[in-house]
């Protein structure tokens, strides 16, 4: 069981790890280039924010661990999670000057992939674990996806800054709520 887990999970981590590489190169980059860079706080803090949530990924996949069968469908869709952050990584901090530009220009596409991040999770415990959990984490899930939803509906850059806001502060809330001591598997 854990044999087939240390095997599957290495995919896991190079996805993950490879959003994380690029959104510290990505902060590094901007950093060199500071003199050129326009910086953009809700960039930023929207990158801290995928920053935590990847670590997350990674921290909670530990439960898993003890899964008695895997079969290709449930290890896809526990690959959908990892895919879309790193999806996410380009789509906040680009290879470009302009933050701002870029935020606003990707923005649809970044809250709609986080939109899909708890729905890729409720078809990853059905998959892998024969049910979706009815719980209070699957309640605070939805109203993030609320609060993604609302950056995709409200455009203007006040909104926009608001939600950057309750965002990183929800992520923080939630993974310290959930998550801070390392999921022992079922």
């Amino acid at each position: 069981m854990a044999i087939a887990f240390g095997y599957l999970t290495v995919l896991i981590s190079i996805i993950l790890g490879l959003g994380l590489a690029h959104l510290l190169g990505g902060i590094a980059r901007s950093i060199t280039r500071r003199a050129t860079t326009s910086f953009y706080w809700p960039t930023l803090v929207w990158v801290a924010v995928l920053l935590i949530l990847i670590v997350q990924v990674w921290w909670v996949d530990f439960s898993l661990s003890t899964q008695p069968r895997w079969t290709l469908a449930g290890f896809a869709s526990t690959l959908m999670i990892p895919a879309a952050l790193y999806v996410m990584a380009f789509l906040i901090l680009p290879e470009t000057s302009d933050m701002r530009a870029t935020y606003f220009e990707n923005r649809v596409w970044f809250f709609g992939l986080l939109v899909s991040v708890p729905l890729f999770g409720a078809l990853q415990q059905y998959l892998v674990e024969g049910h979706v959990h009815r719980d209070f984490d699957t309640v605070t899930k939805a109203v993030g996806m609320v609060l993604a939803l609302a950056a995709i509906y409200f455009a203007a850059e006040t909104a926009q800054k608001i939600l950057a806001v309750v965002g990183i502060g929800f992520v923080i809330a939630y993974v310290c709520a959930f998550f801070f001591y390392l999921p022992l598997p079922a």
